[in-house]
C-alpha cells in the first residue's frame, strides 16, 4: 500500500494536534497546578511551538477549560442520553450514573483538575465560574434527574432533592480529594468506597415498604 499524500499527513498532523496539546497540557496543570504553569512548557511537552498553541487557544484558561470539557462531557452525555430513554427502574438508573461518576472520579485526571480549581479557585474565577457550571451543576441537575423519576413513580421516597443530590455528590468528592491528597492509603479504597457509598445511596431513598 503506497503512503499518503503528503498534503494528507499534513491535515491528519492539523487535525490531532489540538487532543496532542489538550494532553500535554493536562500533564503540566496536574504536575504544576493552574497558576504555575506556563504555555512554554506545555508547548515543549506537546513538541509545538508556543504559537502553535494560540492557533488552537486563545489563552491558557481556554486551554485549561478545554482539558475539563474533553474529559468530563463524553460522560455527562451518556449519562443524559440513558435519561432521555431509559425504561428500567430508577434504582438501576442511579446506580449507573453513580457508576459513571465513579468512571470520571477513578479512571482521568479530572479529580487532579478539581483539586487545582479548589485551591486556586480565588484567584482565578473565571475557572472556577467554568467548572461550577459545566461540571458541578451539570452532574447536580443528571442526578436530580434520576431523583424527581424515581418519586414520581414511587420507586424513591419523597425528599428533598437537591439536599440528596449533595449526599451523594461530596462523599464523592471528599473521597477522590483525599486520594488525590493522601495517596493510595488503603483506607480510602475506591472500590470499598463506591460499593458502600452506592448501598448507602439506594437504603436512603427506598420507599418505606423497602426500608
Amino acid at each position: 500500500m503506497s503512503a499518503p499524500p503528503p498534503e494528507q499527513k499534513f491535515q491528519r498532523r492539523k487535525e490531532e494536534r489540538p487532543a496532542e496539546i489538550m494532553a500535554a497540557g493536562l500533564k503540566i496543570f496536574a504536575e504544576k497546578g493552574f497558576a504555575a504553569a506556563r504555555l512554554e512548557e506545555v508547548a515543549e511537552a506537546a513538541g509545538v511551538s508556543k504559537a502553535t498553541i494560540y492557533l488552537y487557544f486563545e489563552s491558557k484558561t481556554e486551554l485549561f477549560t478545554a482539558i475539563v470539557k474533553d474529559i468530563a462531557t463524553p460522560r455527562f452525555d451518556d449519562i443524559e442520553r440513558l435519561l432521555d430513554s431509559y425504561d428500567g427502574t430508577s434504582g438501576d438508573l442511579l446506580a449507573f450514573t453513580i457508576g459513571k461518576l465513579r468512571e470520571i472520579a477513578t479512571g482521568t485526571e479530572l479529580p487532579a483538575l478539581a483539586k487545582i480549581i479548589l485551591a486556586e479557585s480565588a484567584n482565578f474565577p473565571e475557572i472556577r465560574t467554568f467548572y461550577r457550571d459545566h461540571i458541578i451543576l451539570r452532574g447536580f441537575g443528571n442526578l436530580a434527574r434520576v431523583i424527581e423519576r424515581g418519586i414520581e413513580r414511587g420507586e424513591f421516597r419523597d425528599c428533598n432533592v437537591d439536599a440528596a443530590v449533595q449526599e451523594i455528590i461530596f462523599p464523592i468528592l471528599m473521597n477522590t480529594l483525599a486520594r488525590s491528597t493522601f495517596g493510595d492509603l488503603p483506607q480510602l479504597d475506591p472500590d470499598g468506597f463506591f460499593t458502600a457509598h452506592a448501598e448507602f445511596v439506594a437504603r436512603g431513598l427506598a420507599t418505606d415498604r423497602e426500608a
